[in-house]
């Protein structure tokens, strides 16, 4: 279970509790010891920033375990038990590829914390469990429910939901670069929730037994910001001020939120960084759930005509302990990348089934179907550099610039697209564009502002990255985190704090933030000038603006 250091399993929903912890826990402090309906979830302060506290793991929903593996979230039931909130949960049943990768060479801090365990281990992650569905929270310390001392903020405050990317593979809470304690402090004015969600064969089986019900990440992501609605205004949080934002695939689940939940989306803003709905090329077309059948097979749940056993494919697959699947299905993308590429695919990731994900996201914006928030989008200079798999023979060259202009308009086309299709609808949007080249950031020369590296900038957490910190970089960082700040304080306030809505008919294509580049932490530039390439015939994009 989650809280391992917890003695006491109590009620399925929140079988990391424990009354016999509770006095190793600050339960004497009332920023620390927060109640809500399903407990009370004990914190602490944050060793670098103790003007920040931070809450690790909160479950919102039962364990998706046993009988309830491949199964939508279940609401916590009511509880009085003490949780301890100081250690972070595990992430959602993962795989660590072998396949030696820019992320573990290169990058740093950008992958879930293991512990030892080796960045390419060809393994199920050790940190990783299927007793996963918790959310972790950072406020500023004196942020108050109740207003009850003099340094109490009374206000409650503007919250941001993030969900992290990964390719509806890999991803969760506890990664280095993504944690918002340096932005919280800085700030002193919001709150940031991460959320784990199942990814992989786990999130997104598609098996025949299941009738159609899938997409369990996306799931998973509801009814984490149910439970944020619900509770955050007990740590301070304001519920009627809440925005999602994701990043790679988070941010594509963050769009397709809105078109799930066009009337209620209990958010009142959005961000994408790098990914949209749009992107038609993102997830697995397996309706008919051939790829769960061929994984049970393998695994010894083979019952002859599938169709028929349907069933009892999927309960055998129940019985199956996470690290054999894991490690079956991940070895077996490993495989298909390094040994055998002529193998057949092999993939578990969000599709359509009209309820969480849809096929025809164009027709959607057409027909107005999608929820009428402000949203910024952003994208970054070098999307394609990161994500292109280089031989190691060839990696001080890196990848062909063909395949980084490619990879990074499948992200940059699809962002214009949305933003044409939401000015069309007069939705509120602003459009930003990372451009930022720092070394400590991209070590080697071919990674420019790779996919990923505006985190860094948002989350303050360069200071991880080894290598001179530039002044720029700093400046940099600030200025993105304030226009931030300011969205999600005010969805409508950045137009006057000097960032212009997006109109895609306005000359030379409407205005976007440009952070980064020519010596400038922030510079408005023509959407013509960074992605003209997606609209107007001749135009080449340019990678290193």
């Amino acid at each position: 279970m989650i809280g391992s250091v917890l003695s006491t399993l109590t009620l399925a929903g929140l079988a990391w509790a424990s009354t016999n912890s509770s006095s190793s826990l600050n339960l004497h402090d009332p920023r620390l010891a927060v109640q809500t309906r399903a407990g009370t979830f004990v914190g602490d302060y944050n060793d670098t920033y103790p003007d920040v506290r931070q809450f690790k793991c909160i479950p919102y929903a039962k364990p998706p375990v046993g009988p309830l593996r491949w199964t939508s979230p279940e609401r916590l039931d009511d509880s009085s038990e003490v949780v301890d909130s100081t250690i972070y949960g595990p992430s959602c049943a993962q795989y660590v590829s072998a396949i030696p990768a820019v992320w573990g060479l290169n990058i740093t801090g950008n992958l879930i914390v293991n512990y030892g365990q080796s960045l390419f281990d060809g393994r199920a992650a050790q940190n990783s469990a299927e007793d996963c569905l918790s959310l972790a929270i950072w406020t500023p310390a004196n942020a108050s429910s109740s207003g009850g001392g003099a340094d109490d903020v009374k206000e409650l405050l503007p919250v941001v939901i993030y969900l992290t990317g990964g390719g509806d593979q890999t991803g969760g809470v506890n990664i280095p670069t993504q944690l918002p304690s340096q932005w919280v402090h800085r700030s002193q004015r919001h709150i940031v929730v991460t959320t784990n969600y199942r990814v992989n064969i786990f999130g997104n089986p598609h098996a025949r037994g299941l009738d159609g019900n899938g997409n369990f990440g996306r799931q998973d992501q509801r009814a984490a910001v149910e439970w944020v609605a619900e509770n955050i205004a007990a740590f301070g949080g304001d519920p009627a001020r809440m925005t999602l934002w994701g990043q790679s695939a988070g941010a594509i689940a963050a769009d397709e939120y809105l078109f799930a939940f066009p009337e209620d989306p209990l958010v009142r803003a959005a961000i994408t960084s790098s990914g949209s709905a749009l992107i038609s090329s993102f997830g697995s077309r397996d309706h008919e759930g051939a790829n769960f059948t061929f994984v049970a097979r393998a695994l010894g749940c083979d019952f002859g005509d599938a169709n028929k056993e349907k069933k009892r494919e999927l309960e055998c697959m129940r019985r199956i302990p996470f690290q054999r699947i894991s490690n079956f299905v991940g070895q077996y993308q490993d495989n298909s990348t390094l040994v055998n590429p002529s193998q057949p695919a092999l993939t578990f990731s969000s599709q359509p089934d009209e309820k969480w994900v849809f096929a025809n996201y164009t027709q959607r914006y057409l027909d107005g179907k999608v929820a009428k928030i402000p949203s910024v989008i952003g994208t970054t200079a070098r999307e394609g550099s990161a994500l292109a798999y280089v031989p190691l023979a060839n990696y001080a060259e890196g990848p062909a610039e063909e395949t980084v202009v490619s990879g990074t308009l499948r992200f940059v086309c699809p962002g214009h697209e949305s933003s044409v299709a939401r000015d069309g609808l007069g939705l509120a949007t602003y459009r930003y564009h990372w451009a930022g080249d720092f070394a400590n950031l991209g070590p080697v020369p071919w990674l420019g502002a790779y996919h990923y590296s505006d985190l860094y900038m948002v989350f303050g957490s360069y200071g991880i990255a080894p290598g001179e910190i530039p002044p720029l970089e700093v400046e940099t960082s600030e200025v993105m985190q304030d226009y931030f700040l300011d969205f999600v304080t005010d969805p409508e306030s950045l137009a006057g704090k000097g960032w212009p809505e997006y109109h895609a008919g306005a000359a030379e294509g409407g205005k976007l933030a440009q952070f980064g580049a020519h010596g400038k932490a922030v510079e408005f530039v023509t959407g013509d000038s960074v992605e003209g390439a997606c609209h107007i015939p001749g135009v080449e994009y340019n990678t290193r603006p």
